[in-house]
């Protein structure tokens, strides 16, 4: 996917920050609150599992989405929503919009 789909995704009206190293994401997850985060699969499965566990604490209700390889994620992280690498960046609006309507639905 890469930054055609950050840039599909800003089209959309989206707020995207895109951390260059650990480091960033997690003094990004310190520092903001999230409707939603991307867990890629180019990370590490220590680091994803530790920014999934942050994210986790820091915000409770926000939404993990895992951007996947081979269609399995680790279990430890448990992701609201998966999208395949291969797939278009269609398929990762789709995923977002999904667990939006499942954070509304769950809010009344």
């Amino acid at each position: 996917m890469g930054c055609l789909a950050l840039n599909f995704l800003r089209c959309e009206g989206f707020s995207v920050i895109f951390p260059s190293s650990k480091r960033e994401a997690l003094a990004a997850i310190q520092k903001r609150d999230f409707d939603a985060v991307l867990l890629s699969y180019s990370l590490s499965s220590d680091t994803a599992e530790e920014l999934a566990e942050l994210v986790r604490q820091r915000c409770p209700g926000c939404p993990l989405v895992v951007i996947t390889a081979n269609g399995r994620s680790d279990s430890r992280i448990q992701p609201d929503e998966m999208v395949l690498a291969e797939e278009n960046p269609q398929a990762m609006l789709v995923a977002l919009r999904r667990v939006e309507r499942r954070k509304l639905q769950g809010a009344k």
